[in-house]
């Protein structure tokens, strides 16, 4: 059930109705609604989920009473990435098994349907339990709001990655939360927000990177960089589209959510993008993955391994194939060695020019080093992606065109946007105050309602899923 379908915008409507008129009974309500949403994606994928939450939830509850708690925690945690294990990379499996040892497998036989929001869920999942486990937080208090926690629609599919610390008290506190006329107007303002930068904005790219990419090939040095801008900012605009209409769910039921974008191509270094670029997904890999491997206690070339492991990790849980193992293999080598020029390069040198300037530039670099890694995250193949990348930094066969010029104008334009995003963004609270305070109520509502026949009229049926949806 996508964001922006009249099926969604319905549920939601009627269950944001009854929310609001029944303060006692939100948990049931939302918990009803949770299935609803999920089990339009296919009853046995919801049963699936029932089960696993289930049982993480007993879990939980066997860990709180001191039953053999380290071994709950390994259990629970073993078979929710079993489930993910099974669902998503059996077929890769089958088939490097089947390249290496040549069994006679068919990879074909492996393929199984993937169940919408599965890779976020279970992260929610391990999460929850190690968490418990740990004492950070107590496990939820009835198996009810435990599922309006790990299931609630307005995150569900595609993020952000919830903490229990973070959300789980909002849901067991829920009947206390008292409607905001001033909230209720900024979650719709962030909902159509979040509408504009994906069907103005995502899906009118994704037709230009599309085509690029289909002729990767044959592209010369310039149209791989413009191929690989596109799609940098179809994927951004795109994946912050659904954060940005998650969080204004949210706040149309009267929670808080946790952002999941911060203006990340404005990054001067790879720790700084990975703080602004899906904000959940890096901190969970931080706190689950690359510290318990040891962080950076054990030295620079332990922590520099222990970069790799976990954004290679990053990589593979975004999809079963290679290239995206080896974006996050690059992405890996980027704050390895930006770790190592920080440490031994930039505490003993200062460069003579303004801050401003140094400030600029890193964000320039930064832009085309995470622009050139996008090109595996999309690429058919990782020799299609090495093809392509050995093009941009070797400059072959430049073809400054009429036509090469206009798409460089309009990637411009793009980040000119971005640019004016970050000014919104730390503005929000006041542009909206200042918008719903000098702009007549009449007047919004004919701005909505121009803003929603304009995405009406620019939808394409085949660009409607997020491309987070995958994965």
């Amino acid at each position: 059930m996508l964001f922006h379908s009249p099926e969604f915008v319905l549920t939601m409507l009627a269950t944001l109705l009854l929310y609001w008129s029944f303060p006692r009974a939100r948990t049931p309500i939302l918990a009803v609604a949770n299935l609803v949403f999920y089990g339009a994606s296919g009853l046995e994928y919801l049963a699936l989920f029932l089960a696993i939450s289930s049982l993480i939830y007993g879990l939980s509850r066997a860990i709180e009473r001191g039953v053999r708690p380290r071994l709950l925690m390994v259990t629970g945690v073993t078979l929710a990435l079993l489930n993910l294990g099974v669902f998503k990379y059996t077929a890769f499996a089958a088939s490097n098994l089947e390249r290496l040892l040549h069994l006679g497998l068919d990879p074909t036989q492996f393929e199984l349907l993937l169940p919408v929001g599965i890779s976020f869920y279970t992260f929610q999942l391990v999460a929850y339990l190690v968490d418990v486990y740990k004492g950070r937080v107590a496990p939820a208090r009835n198996l009810l709001e435990f599922w309006v926690f790990i299931a609630f629609f307005g995150q569900l599919i595609a993020g952000p990655i919830m903490r229990a610390e973070d959300f789980l008290p909002q849901v067991e506190n829920e009947t206390q939360i008292r409607f905001s006329p001033r909230e209720f107007r900024l979650g719709v303002f962030l909902f159509i927000i979040g509408l504009v930068k994906k069907v103005i904005l995502a899906d009118q790219i994704a037709p230009y990177a599309d085509q690029f990419f289909a002729q990767a090939w044959s592209l010369g040095g310039l149209e791989c960089w413009i191929a690989a801008y596109f799609f940098a900012f179809q994927i951004y605009f795109d994946f912050s589209a659904y954060s940005d209409m998650a969080l204004g769910v949210g706040h149309l039921f009267g929670f808080s959510l946790t952002p999941n974008f911060e203006t990340p191509y404005l990054s001067g270094n790879p720790s700084e993008f990975w703080r602004r670029w899906h904000i959940t997904l890096s901190r969970w890999i931080r706190d689950y993955i690359y510290i318990p491997l040891g962080g950076s206690r054990r030295g620079e070339v332990r922590a520099a391994l222990n970069l790799l492991i976990a954004m290679g990790l990053s990589g593979l849980w975004h999809g079963a194939a290679w290239t995206f193992v080896a974006w996050g293999l690059y992405h890996g080598l980027l704050s390895a060695g930006h770790r190592l020029w920080r440490r031994r390069v930039l505490t003993r040198f200062r460069w003579p020019l303004p801050d401003w300037m140094v400030r600029w530039a890193s964000v320039f670099l930064m832009f085309q080093a995470t622009t050139v890694g996008w090109v595996f995250f999309r690429a058919n193949g990782l020799r299609q992606a090495l093809h392509m990348i050995r093009r941009m930094l070797t400059l072959a066969d430049l073809h400054l065109t009429r036509i090469n010029a206009r798409y460089l104008c309009i990637i411009l334009l793009l980040w000119l946007l971005h640019l004016a995003e970050f000014w919104f963004r730390h503005r929000q609270r006041e542009l909206y105050a200042a918008w719903t305070r000098w702009v007549p109520s009449p007047v919004r509502a004919l701005a909505y309602t121009a803003v929603v026949v304009l995405i009406v009229l620019l939808s394409a049926p085949d660009q409607n899923t997020f491309i987070y949806f995958r994965f």
